[in-house]
């Protein structure tokens, strides 16, 4: 918390300080409460804590006490000095993704178009992450430290190369498309572990009672064919905010909440259904069930 930039705090989404005559009464993300108390003199250090006119480290000198308040609701990164070593798989199969954030330097590439880009790009920028628009198989470069690819209809072979791409690369990545009436996000992909496209890709296979019929609509999209009515747009909107809310948390090194779920936004029913993933152990799965 104190090395590099001196950054003010990133309080958890919904905190809510409001003054009282000894403090503050602070309103929690989880809609609790907590009381507050500052002594006078320290009063208008936590005040600049709490705009973000004074960030962590000139606070703590001040007031050290405040390491508390920070610890409850903060979601400050981590130490950019730390060696982030190897991330591993720290969820098991398909559990979470709490990777150790990149360094400051760190781009999101985004790859792909359709109706998912442009809200993509504002999300993203929205959530204080760089962004740069390039292509897939392009060489990343070494600022490159997450991958977004979109498209309107799912790219099945394209997003398998770049799956097996990613994890030689040990580059994190993440995907959205719609499919019928819905539009999917994920499972966010960590650099090492975690499920993939490709994982995704078996597992639709093997539960699917149609798996020829299935294969068959993915070369249809592939080839250029395309629905009578496409998904509505809108949804491409709630899409790309999740997609953000990934990054936005892999990159703090805190736990992504779409690692392990593809999850699925459908506007015309109203809802936001999260499928858990899991990781297929290579060589237990062929691409079709027996």
């Amino acid at each position: 918390m104190t090395s590099g930039l001196d950054r003010p705090a990133r309080w958890a989404a919904g905190t809510t300080f409001v003054p009282t005559g000894d403090g503050w009464l602070v309103h929690g993300p989880d809609e609790d409460f907590m009381v507050v108390q500052v002594p006078p003199q320290d009063r208008a250090a936590v005040a600049g804590l709490i705009s973000g006119e004074l960030g962590v480290r000139a606070a703590l000198e001040r007031v050290p006490d405040a390491a508390d308040l920070i610890a409850e609701l903060a979601t400050a990164p981590r130490d950019d000095t730390e060696d982030p070593g190897d991330p591993g798989d720290p969820g098991g199969v398909g559990g979470s993704a709490a990777a150790v954030a990149p360094p400051r330097a760190a781009e999101v590439l985004l790859a792909g178009d359709g109706p998912l880009l442009n809200p993509l790009v504002r999300h993203l920028r929205r959530a204080g992450l760089p962004v740069r628009r390039g292509e897939p198989g392009q060489d990343v470069g070494p600022r490159v430290t997450a991958l977004v690819a979109c498209a309107e209809y799912l790219p099945d072979t394209a997003w398998r190369e770049l799956d097996a791409r990613c994890r030689d690369l040990r580059l994190a990545w993440h995907r959205g498309h719609s499919e019928g009436r819905r539009w999917y996000v994920g499972p966010f992909t960590p650099p090492t572990g975690g499920a993939g496209y490709g994982d995704v890709r078996l597992r639709r296979l093997a539960a699917c009672p149609w798996p020829d019929e299935l294969a068959a609509y993915w070369a249809f999209l592939e080839a250029g064919g395309r629905p009578a009515t496409p998904a509505d747009p809108a949804g491409a909107e709630v899409a790309a905010a999740l997609v953000a809310a990934d990054l936005r948390a892999w990159f703090d090194g805190a736990p992504v909440p779409g690692a392990g779920h593809q999850v699925g936004v459908d506007l015309a029913a109203g809802e936001i259904r999260r499928h858990p993933v899991l990781a297929v152990p290579r060589g237990l799965m062929r691409e079709t069930p027996a």
